[in-house]
């Protein structure tokens, strides 16, 4: 499944790599979205290749929604993830593709085609980077710590953000807000970046890439400090998380206002 996984990435991150160049023409803009043809178009190409080796499997996918067959099975594609990214010409962006297996997220494949990474984890195997074994940081020195910042798409005001995320801005070296959370998780599964908090964002949108930065060492949790449970796939269940190297764990979790 895992190869399958990788072979559907392949095939849309070729695809979007080939139009990543191109004045790209948005079917809708809006105040904190754009909707792509190349979207479609890269979920179309996934969906063909996982319903080729696995039929009786559900889908989950941005713009079709839930094509549901067997259950126990549950593909979470995100097609492209950073779109606004890849609409302005910032290569930040991926395909993410997770699968969850009774109710657990086992598998994550995340693939940024222009920067060739291909991220990949097993539950219980390790995460990689193009074949190479990842693991999270060692640092300790939070003022050296340099993170990112995950919201959801409609569940947060700029104006909650600003506020929310001011001590992380005044108190760590550098926060970043890339807008292609999937890739986010695999930067700190790398030991790139140092934490992720995340709030009220959708687990469409990081789900292979939690896969993958669990396996890489990471510890999450909730912002109560209870460790990661994944709960169920819902489309419109929402989450508040944050992830870190482990070592600065608690003292960027003292900095979250609710």
């Amino acid at each position: 499944m895992l190869e399958i996984a990788k072979e559907a990435a392949n095939v849309a991150g070729a695809y979007l790599k080939e139009r990543f160049l191109e004045q790209l023409v948005p079917d809708e803009e809006l105040h904190n979205d754009v909707k792509l043809p190349e979207d479609k178009e890269s979920e179309r190409r996934i969906i063909e290749v996982l319903h080729r080796h696995f039929p009786a499997h559900t889908i989950f996918s941005e713009e079709v929604g839930m094509v549901s067959r067997d259950e126990e099975y549950l593909w979470i594609v995100d097609p492209l993830d950073g779109t606004n990214n890849y609409f302005i010409g910032l290569p930040y962006f991926s395909v993410s593709i997770a699968l969850q297996h009774q109710g657990e997220l086992v598998l994550g494949v995340v693939y940024n085609p222009v920067a060739g990474q291909m991220f990949w984890a097993e539950k219980g195997n390790g995460a990689y980077l193009n074949g190479k074994r990842l693991s999270v940081n060692d640092r300790t020195d939070v003022t050296r710590a340099v993170g990112t910042y995950i919201r959801g798409r409609n569940t947060v005001t700029k104006e909650q953000e600003l506020a929310f995320t001011e001590p992380f801005v005044m108190n760590t070296k550098r926060l970043l807000r890339n807008v292609a959370p999937a890739l986010d998780w695999c930067l700190l599964a790398n030991g790139w970046l140092d934490y992720v908090v995340m709030q009220r964002s959708g687990i469409m949108d990081v789900a292979a890439g939690i896969v993958i930065a669990r396996e890489a060492g990471a510890t999450i949790t909730d912002w109560q400090g209870n460790p990661y449970r994944h709960e169920a796939f819902r489309q419109d269940s929402v989450r508040s998380l944050l992830a870190s190297n482990g070592h600065l764990h608690e003292t960027i979790r003292g900095m979250i206002q609710e």
